[in-house]
């Protein structure tokens, strides 16, 4: 079960207090730079009673890998990552077609690849998920261990001939299965001790696939797909193009997929590292590709506001705030914090005041219902609150999306009162109309609206849509 932040309560924890008991993520520490025969190291301490943090497992921070599917798709799609795919598949072309050297390059090429991808699955195995530059050590360093995983498949290759050979194909196609079955746990064997031995040992491969559980099936399956994903856009997609063009994108497709497999394979040795025993000092900052509400310039202040907050000091809270920003809130967060404190306190014409700014943030961040909400008991507190004029307008269309048809005319009306010469208003009188017409079934009231937009308006961009519109209407 995940432990969640005492202060964030939607963020994973970090770090624990073991003097508190309070949980931290990553926004709530107090972080010391101390340096120490001129290295530099950081500490982590409790921003409540300033006593050092202890890390907790990474497993209470990153999502699990069937969470993660669409960023699992777009890890190579980074700058990186792309050269090296694109180089690959054009040397792939270039150095197409028969001849004993053309095909030691093309094996070379392949082994470039495998040892990339090798390093993609260290890396992630880390914690660090993003590919790794490309470099003399991620594409050529500690070669060898492309030399063992191609072993890896010689042995089952030589293994099944074998068994073929004294048993028959029947057994030799189980041990098949089994053996493809194995070779995810194999290489992440081969990860964790480097030894070759080792990843061929069924009594320690199989072992590390059971700790993983049902989370390696499910893995090697998502594995099987992207397997045979290349054969297939290159049989039904690949296949249609011009065969340079066919040949060039049929290796970046290959590219592509096996990066995604090692980095997969990668990911699932992070989120099982405990179960397999696997090291991993994550990286302070993992947590926040996981987080919806990235931290922004707010955060700090954030943080302590929820601090006075637990600490049930309201006032104080509301005054840090506006000491603080001086009435220029531009974090959502902190903006939705304030209008809560301030409707605690019943400070009425604080409210209204700042709504009008948390009106801007939840329009801007497409927070419809919320913004509703907040509009609707600014409203009903005072007859004459009006948001600025393009949240009111957009305020309206968020009525009526939500089928409160009588709300969103009365947004549109109030709109048009505030802004006389808005530039809006043509438009805005049509919405409404529009609304009365077919959700109202007040056809008469919305042409008497319509005809006074041209008559008033006449030319205005919105008059010819106007006239259509009002020809159209069942009258």
């Amino acid at each position: 079960m995940k432990t969640f932040c005492s202060y964030h309560p939607t963020r994973p924890a970090q770090w624990e207090c073991p003097h508190c008991n309070e949980n931290f993520c990553s926004r709530c520490i107090t972080k010391r730079e101390v340096t120490t025969y001129g290295h530099k190291e950081s500490h982590y301490f409790c921003s409540k009673c300033n006593e050092p943090l202890n890390k907790l497992a990474i497993g209470n921070v990153i999502a699990p890998f069937w969470l993660r599917l669409p960023k699992l798709f777009i890890y190579p799609f980074q700058l990186r990552s792309l050269i090296l795919m694109f180089t690959l598949a054009l040397a792939g072309v270039i150095f197409g077609g028969p001849g004993f050297f053309k095909g030691l390059l093309r094996i070379a090429i392949w082994g470039v690849l495998l040892k990339y991808a090798y390093a993609a699955l260290k890396d992630t195995s880390i914690g660090k998920l993003a590919p790794p530059k490309i470099t003399l050590e991620s594409i050529s360093g500690n070669f060898q261990v492309v030399f063992k995983q191609l072993g890896i498949y010689l042995v089952i290759f030589l293994v099944f001939g074998k068994i073929n050979q004294v048993a028959g194909i029947p057994l030799a196609v189980l041990f098949g299965c089994l053996a493809i079955l194995s070779v995810p746990a194999m290489i992440t064997v081969l990860a964790v001790t480097d030894s070759f031995i080792c990843a061929l040992n069924p009594l320690i491969f199989v072992r590390m696939a059971w700790r993983i559980g049902w989370g390696y099936l499910l893995m090697y399956l998502f594995l099987l797909l992207l397997l045979f994903a290349p054969a297939t856009v290159g049989t039904y997609i690949f296949a249609f193009l011009p065969k340079g063009l066919h040949l060039f994108l049929l290796s970046f497709t290959k590219s592509y997929y096996t990066i995604i497999s090692y980095h997969l394979m990668g990911y699932v040795m992070l989120q099982y590292h405990e179960e397999i025993g696997w090291d991993v000092d994550f990286d302070d900052d993992l947590a926040s590709e996981y987080d919806e509400s990235e931290a922004g310039s707010g955060n700090e202040l954030l943080n302590r506001v929820d601090m006075l907050i637990k600490d049930g000091q309201i006032d104080e809270a509301i005054a840090l705030i506006k000491e603080e920003t001086e009435g220029n809130i531009t974090d959502l967060d902190l903006a939705e914090r304030y209008y809560k404190l301030l409707k605690i306190k019943q400070q009425v014409p604080e409210i209204l005041q700042h709504s009008k700014t948390y009106l801007d943030l939840l329009v801007k961040k497409n927070d419809g219902d919320k913004a509703c909400r907040v509009y609707s008991d600014c409203v009903s507190t005072d007859n004459k609150f009006a948001p600025t004029p393009m949240t009111l307008f957009k305020i309206g269309g968020l009525f009526n999306e939500r089928g409160k048809s009588k709300e969103a005319i009365n947004a549109y009306n109030r709109f048009i009162k505030a802004n006389p010469s808005n530039p809006l208003i043509p438009k805005a009188c049509f919405l409404g109309a529009n609304i009365l017409n077919e959700k109202l079934n007040a056809t008469q009231k919305a042409a008497q609206i319509l005809n006074a937009v041209i008559k008033k308006y006449p030319d205005h961009d919105m008059i010819p849509h106007v006239r259509n519109y009002l020809k159209g209407m069942a009258l």
